[in-house]
């Protein structure tokens, strides 16, 4: 087949699907926004350091609310670390966030329906309070605040652009939204470039979703990935978990992808499979390759190894425990 044919259909079938998606796209950004304008999130995790014992269920529900991905989320537990927050509430919230939010919850619903959107809700929910609770039971054993970093972070503000630790330093003050409300401090005006920029962020990685399932359906046999993701055995779930430990797969983008294969407007109505469904949601945002290269260069091995094992071990507990549910 002519290349120039080939790549006409990859291209219309990726408008088609965006163009498709992109109402309910806005409306989760559209939420997103008012949060952040509003600044719920930023007020809640003030609260984290003074809520003891709560601290875990507090920092699990604000990550199922935070517009975060892991590579943000980070840098974001790693200030509130140094700011007092015991390690295990950090940990559910380093979790948590990159597998739920607002604009998630919106796609999820509408591409893969309101069962899918709420069971990964529950398991967003379910892994972080497991990482948090986990984590405080091994503070004892070297998972204490004082031991866990490689050396001592210097104290002050992440988002000083002075702040002498390179990766670290938070860039938001370039952001549009800063430099509006810098130059107006006109909360609509500010609501619309968060706005903007939800949309240019989310939609970035919505795109790369359904461009990776656009070529997949186009290059890739469909029985291979009928095989993946329809199988009820043992091997898909561990080879979905497994493979998507180094990628960076924001929950957007494994959620438009995923989309492309069972859709029958669009893909080839694959009916997914509830076990490989989870490891793929699950799995692919909570690891990717630009979180283990930070926790490497700030953490302790140990702490890069526990947070390894509590997101593969509860992808799978998860995946298992959802496809053996005698309902849904």
């Amino acid at each position: 087949m002519d290349i120039t044919v080939i790549a006409k259909e990859l291209l219309v079938g990726i408008w088609d699907e965006f163009i498709y998606v992109l109402p309910f796209m806005a409306i989760g950004v559209l939420l997103e926004a008012t949060i952040r304008t509003l600044k719920w999130h930023v007020k809640i995790r003030h609260a984290l350091t003074r809520f003891g014992g709560f601290a875990i269920i507090l920092a699990t529900l604000l990550g199922a609310v935070s517009p975060l991905c892991a590579c943000a989320t980070l840098p974001l537990v790693i200030s509130l670390l140094v700011a007092g927050l015991p390690l295990a509430p950090a940990m559910a919230l380093l979790v948590t966030s990159p597998l739920m939010s607002p604009a998630g919850y919106t796609l999820l619903n509408w591409e893969l329906g309101p069962v899918w959107a709420n069971t990964v809700l529950f398991c967003a929910v379910a892994l972080g309070l497991f990482a948090g609770y986990l984590t405080h039971l091994l503070r004892p054993y070297g998972f204490s605040e004082e031991v866990i970093f490689r050396k001592q972070l210097p104290q002050g503000n992440f988002h000083d652009p002075d702040y002498p630790v390179e990766e670290l330093r938070c860039d938001c003050g370039k952001q549009l939204s800063h430099r509006v409300d810098r130059c107006t401090h006109n909360k609509l005006y500010v609501f619309l470039a968060k706005f903007w920029e939800g949309m240019l962020k989310i939609g970035k990685f919505v795109l790369i979703g359904i461009t990776v399932e656009v070529v997949a359906l186009q290059f890739i046999p469909n029985e291979w990935i009928s095989m993946l993701l329809e199988g009820t055995g043992v091997l898909p779930i561990f080879a979905l978990t497994f493979a998507t430990i180094p990628l960076h797969m924001p929950q957007v983008t494994a959620a438009a992808m995923l989309y492309g294969f069972v859709s029958p407007e669009f893909g080839e109505g694959i009916k997914l499979s509830k076990g490989a469904g989870i490891a793929l949601l699950i799995g692919g945002p909570v690891t990717a390759l630009p979180v283990m290269a930070l926790f490497i260069a700030m953490f302790r091995k140990r702490v890069l190894a526990l947070y390894l094992m509590i997101c593969v071990s509860g992808t799978l507990l998860l995946a298992f425990g959802y496809r053996w549910l005698p309902f849904f």
